[in-house]
């Protein structure tokens, strides 16, 4: 390394100054991937909420916003798709006793660190689970 830095045709350091460059470049790649595995992590947190919400109460009704409102305000600003199999009565998104439901948690993002370029990126979970209400 010594004998690369002290030539004197300049091309160590050219060697050099790629290196530490091409270093920077992996540093940032695992940067972004380390923060898309917590944003990961994040929106399974939130997902799961909401599906214990939704599932608990047997719809998608005021509670379920609700929550989904308070777990915006706690975490960060996702979108949520909601849906089930079968709906009891679509009017109110209620789900009959023993129904699947599933919830769908995303985020819309960008890879950092690329200079000018916008790399969009989507994170997104989805968590199902069975109605847990009876409806008459």
């Amino acid at each position: 390394m010594k004998k690369i830095i002290s030539n004197r045709k300049a091309e160590g350091y050219i060697d050099i100054a790629v290196g530490i460059i091409a270093l920077m470049m992996v540093l940032v790649v695992t940067l972004n991937i380390y923060t898309f595995f917590m944003l990961r992590q994040d929106l399974d947190t939130v997902s799961g909420f909401l599906i214990e919400t939704a599932t608990s109460e047997g719809s998608f009704g005021e509670e379920f916003d609700e929550r989904c409102e308070e777990l915006r305000s706690s975490f960060f600003e996702f979108d949520v798709v909601a849906s089930a199999d079968e709906y009891y009565n679509s009017t109110y998104e209620r789900v009959q006793l023993g129904d699947k439901m599933t919830v769908t948690v995303s985020v819309h993002t960008y890879v950092r660190g690329v200079g000018a370029f916008k790399i969009p990126v989507t994170v997104s979970t989805t968590r199902s689970g069975i109605s847990e209400k009876y409806w008459k």
